[in-house]
């Protein structure tokens, strides 16, 4: 396994969830962490935890971006993990959220954080990484990214984008010595799992991941290195690469 030993590591949506599993993770390896998020209490609180640095950053702001990158650059690690869902959990009655009477607002919400938010990060940090030959960005998409997700297909649309994203930027990065690899966990145990989702996933003999599975599938990601790789865990399977049965050539 990868030793982080005097790396820099900067998470997005660091307060909760993937992104504090992920603080936490890379702290015990040995990484400075800086915690990113929009929730300040919380935020706060891992950074005070891990012993690292908090920010405040709206990853839906590119110009935020742009003046957080110059404050702390530079990072070995970026891990690009702010993410919602379309309602308050991704799981349960696909008939109560009929895809027709989308609010625009919810969908305007969604995208700019799950695709303008990674895409902001994205274009703030390469230039740093690329100048320096060196780094590597997780982002944060998900087991919806690579199945269907018939309650929410926003959500879907979402990491659907970011699995897309990270598999086109993996050879364009590497010729510079930066890597670029999605995260696609199944349901963990996190914020946006509600009680509604649990009963929905346990309805097909199935359960939620605890959180700790998240900063063991990043650490995989960063020790394996494979430009624009997707990497996915869920119950009953173990971390692995996920590549398609008939690629595309």
């Amino acid at each position: 396994m990868t030793s982080l030993k005097g790396q820099r590591a900067f998470i997005t949506g660091g307060a909760s969830g993937i992104g504090a599993e992920m603080a936490r993770r890379f702290t015990r390896e040995g990484a400075h962490v800086v915690v990113a998020d929009v929730n300040d209490g919380l935020g706060k609180l891992i950074a005070v935890e891990v012993g690292g640095d908090f920010e405040h950053l709206d990853v839906t702001d590119r110009s935020a971006w742009e003046a957080v990158i110059a404050a702390h650059d530079p990072f070995d690690i970026v891990c690009l993990n702010a993410g919602v869902s379309t309602y308050q959990h991704v799981a349960g009655n696909v008939s109560a959220y009929p895809f027709e009477h989308l609010d625009d607002a919810k969908y305007e919400r969604i995208m700019s954080i799950n695709v303008d938010g990674v895409v902001h990060g994205a274009r703030a940090v390469i230039p740093g990484m690329v100048a320096r030959k060196s780094g590597h960005i997780l982002v944060t998409a998900s087991l919806a990214g690579i199945v269907a997700i018939p309650p929410d297909p926003i959500y879907g649309l979402t990491k659907h984008a970011m699995v897309g994203l990270v598999k086109s930027l993996g050879p364009a990065l590497e010729p510079h010595g930066v890597c670029i690899s999605a995260l696609c966990p199944g349901f963990v145990d996190t914020p946006l799992v509600t009680d509604v989702t649990r009963d929905f996933i346990k309805a097909f003999s199935s359960d939620v991941l605890d959180v700790s599975v998240a900063g063991d599938l990043a650490m995989r990601a960063l020790t394996e290195r494979i430009p624009g790789s997707q990497w996915t865990v869920s119950h009953g399977h173990p971390i692995q690469q996920y590549v398609p049965n008939v690629p595309f050539v």
